[in-house]
């Protein structure tokens, strides 16, 4: 299914949204075609149309800070489903880089993707403590990387706006 970047007012990117909304949204006035796919033409009875990939409200929306929530699933979102450790893709669990009985907490940067395996092995120390390398770091994610990710794929054109 076709999306559509949508962009508030000032550039920023506020989220992806159907062809079909986007569609209407350019069609009722409210946003602009900033790109669009000449190739690939909507077609109606009457007339064709632009197919949209970057649209762009044309008044600016607010919108509060949108945090991405801290779950189980995020997690493995984040660590693109493997283990921190191993980097395998079976039997994942959450491990606490500093554990819990040690003051570890629920946090963006203490929760890791990690198998049994490497869990077991980790036990109750810190990476350091089990010499265990990190394939990659805990960090708290934003709002867009989660909307590049939900999309699999990064259209060219979205790249300047997304920042990737």
């Amino acid at each position: 299914m076709d999306k559509v970047l949508v962009l508030n007012n000032d550039y920023t990117p506020i989220s992806l949204t159907t062809l079909r909304r986007g569609f209407k949204l350019v069609y009722k006035g409210k946003a602009e075609i900033i790109f669009s796919d000449d190739d690939n033409p909507i077609i109606s009875e009457v007339k064709n149309y632009k197919r949209p990939t970057i649209i762009r409200l044309i008044r600016y929306i607010y919108l509060p800070y949108k945090k991405v929530p801290l779950t189980r699933y995020n997690i493995f979102r984040r660590d693109g489903h493997r283990c921190v450790y191993c980097g395998t893709k079976n039997d994942l669990t959450l491990d606490h880089v500093l554990p819990k009985s040690r003051g570890g907490g629920n946090t963006w940067k203490n929760l890791v993707s990690c198998c049994k395996v490497c869990n077991l092995k980790k036990d109750n120390m810190t990476p350091e403590e089990a010499d265990m390398s990190m394939i990659v770091k805990p960090y708290a994610p934003t709002y867009i990387e989660f909307i590049e990710r939900m999309n699999g794929v990064i259209k060219e054109e979205w790249k300047q706006f997304l920042l990737v």
